[in-house]
């Protein structure tokens, strides 16, 4: 649903991304057709098989990508969190994605056309290599999730996980707070809620996470990353 009376400001929403970063033309050609939209409840955005419509900024809650198998069953393969994108693949991208993308409940984001975001990346071609990094930076974190997961037991799996969740909000180091609750990392993780709250125990027995409401807080995210990638933990 689109709020055109919300009080958010798209220029300064803009100003940190790479449309900011790219110049007052670049940013002002990028307000100009953007808009505001705010879900009180989850909505899908794109479905499988279609092509998006928009290229969308996550300000507030997440956008879920999700899966189907050929039962119908649904996985949640992913989250976009705030200050995210999804997905500059989409803008590029002939094949329509096979996922849907959903909003969370009390979501914000900022849609751009995507006809548009092509003509300003024609534009302004100091774009692209911007998109470039993003997309090769998530792509590094899915590697790296896909290999080194398998090699560690499934506490340290799940460590890595909220490791990888981590740095994908670009936290590098110190203190996080992840907005997750333990069914979605479950459905992250390939395991069941009751087995993910059993791993998400152990690590905070270890004093390397505490559990909150719809929320998993790192105090340390380097010692986290350590026992992670210990050997025989």
């Amino acid at each position: 649903m689109t709020n055109p009376n919300s009080n958010l400001d798209l220029r300064s929403l803009l100003q940190a991304t790479l449309f900011g970063a790219a110049g007052d033309d670049a940013l002002d050609a990028a307000c100009a057709v953007a808009r505001i939209e705010q879900f009180k409840v989850p909505t899908l955005l794109s479905a499988a098989g279609e092509q998006p419509s928009y290229l969308r900024l996550v300000v507030k809650g997440h956008i879920e990508v999700i899966a189907r198998n050929s039962s119908g069953a649904e996985f949640v393969v992913g989250y976009i969190t705030a200050g995210g994108w999804a997905t500059w693949l989409a803008c590029f991208m002939e094949r329509p994605p096979e996922d849907d993308f959903c909003s969370s409940a009390s979501a914000t984001l900022v849609a751009l056309p995507i006809a548009d975001v092509r003509a300003l990346c024609e534009r302004f071609p100091q774009i692209y290599p911007v998109i470039i990094r993003q997309i090769g930076r998530r792509m590094r974190l899915l590697i790296e999730w896909t290999g080194q997961s398998v090699l560690v037991g499934p506490v340290q799996r799940m460590a890595k996980l909220l490791h990888i969740l981590a740095r994908e909000q670009q936290v590098a180091f110190g203190t996080v707070k992840l907005h997750i609750s333990q069914a979605q990392l479950a459905s992250q993780a390939r395991c069941s809620r009751q087995t993910a709250n059993e791993l998400i125990g152990v690590l905070e027995q270890k004093g390397l996470v505490v559990r909150g409401y719809g929320s998993i807080e790192i105090p340390e995210l380097n010692r986290l990353a350590v026992f992670a990638d210990a050997v025989g933990d």
